[in-house]
């Protein structure tokens, strides 16, 4: 196959139509439930106060703003895929027409109310027009309303007959552009795009007690969702039936693509020996202090070693065992070969996966 055949096939996978509509279209979207925004997209919506009230300003200004990506789902309903902030700003903004009271007051966290969809959005202190500092949507002259309501944006649509793969890629690759979100976020929403059984058990191990005590994370490092990434690993490095090709995050982007089209799954029995590698790790060395060398935070070159070696070895090892061999490990030559500079290379973390296997083992 030439490479115009190749790039002539992959391109009929993706099937766009692009057009202009008015945010009141995309706001009444989501109110009727015609516009999806998954539960663990919403928890991305990070923009504080300062960045929302820059956008509604940039609208009132008429400032241009980029495309929104949607897709369309099979039953014909849309997804955001890219402009999640700007999409999630407006909902905030309009919210008091979008939910009721009983929905509002239904909320149980409003711990961080800046993020809080149900919760009407009061402008800050705009960069150029500082009197916008206390009006919402209720408040605002309703010409300004209008002017916000009726404000125009280009959308790309991602038709439901492109291919689950198409979808994924051009979430990833859109989200990895200047993003803030870390890895790992963007991971587990890419990968729902082909399938939400993985990523939705990955969630729900994520939040065993255990491994955040073995692992002692700092909170906004586990906002970040570090602890799925660590398991993610884990289940990545101790495949055999997946072989990296790539450099680590790029290994992590494939396994979990790989996972999520159902050809790795975490059943009972693999789900069970993740928790009791945890486990044994925690009572031979608590506190996190496994996963660090002696001076520094955490480090995820040491889990690999030391995560992948004792997921490997679990039944030939007790936690005594386990804490010599770390002991060991941190006092000896070996673990400087497989860390250091270059450490997210194939090259470094096949040595660890290999070295971790090795050094636990009898």
């Amino acid at each position: 196959m030439s490479i115009l055949d190749e790039i002539d096939m992959y391109r009929q996978e993706i099937s766009t139509d692009t057009y202009s509509t008015t945010w009141r279209e995309i706001v009444g979207q989501f109110k009727d439930g015609d516009l999806k925004i998954d539960p663990e997209y919403q928890r991305l919506f990070r923009w504080d106060i300062d960045q929302q009230t820059q956008y509604i300003e940039s609208i009132l200004l008429n400032i241009p703003s980029p495309p929104l990506f949607l897709a369309t789902n099979p039953n014909g309903a849309f997804e955001v895929i890219d402009g999640l902030q700007r999409v999630s700003t407006l909902i905030k903004f309009f919210s008091d027409e979008i939910f009721s009271a009983e929905q509002q007051a239904a909320v149980l966290d409003k711990s961080e109310p800046d993020n809080d969809l149900t919760t009407a959005l009061v402008l800050a202190e705009g960069p150029i027009i500082k009197s916008l500092e206390g009006f919402s949507a209720t408040t605002l002259p309703e010409a300004l309303v209008r002017t916000v309501r009726y404000a125009r944006i280009t959308v790309i649509l991602l038709e439901k007959e492109s291919s689950s793969r198409a979808r994924y890629e051009v979430f990833k690759r859109l989200n990895k552009q200047g993003s803030l979100l870390s890895d790992q976020e963007i991971r587990n929403c890419t990968a729902r795009l082909l399938g939400t059984e993985f990523p939705t058990k990955l969630r729900e191990i994520s939040k065993t007690k255990i491994i955040h005590e073995a692992l002692l994370l700092s909170t906004e490092e586990e906002k970040k969702m570090k602890v799925d990434e660590m398991i993610l690993r884990l289940l990545a490095f101790s495949n055999d039936s997946t072989q990296p090709k790539h450099n680590v995050s790029e290994f992590l982007d494939e396994f979990m693509a790989y996972a999520a089209e159902g050809k790795f799954r975490i059943d009972p029995k693999i789900e069970d020996r993740i928790i009791k590698t945890f486990e044994m790790i925690y009572q031979a060395v608590p506190d996190g202090k496994a996963f660090r060398f002696q001076r520094g935070g955490f480090s995820s070159n040491l889990y690999d070693v030391v995560a992948t070696g004792v997921y490997a070895n679990l039944e030939t090892l007790t936690s005594v065992e386990v804490k010599k061999r770390i002991e060991l490990l941190l006092a000896g030559e070996e673990i400087k070969d497989v860390t250091g500079g270059g450490s997210n290379s194939r090259k470094k973390m096949t040595g660890r996966i290999n070295l971790g296997r090795t050094w636990f083992a009898n």
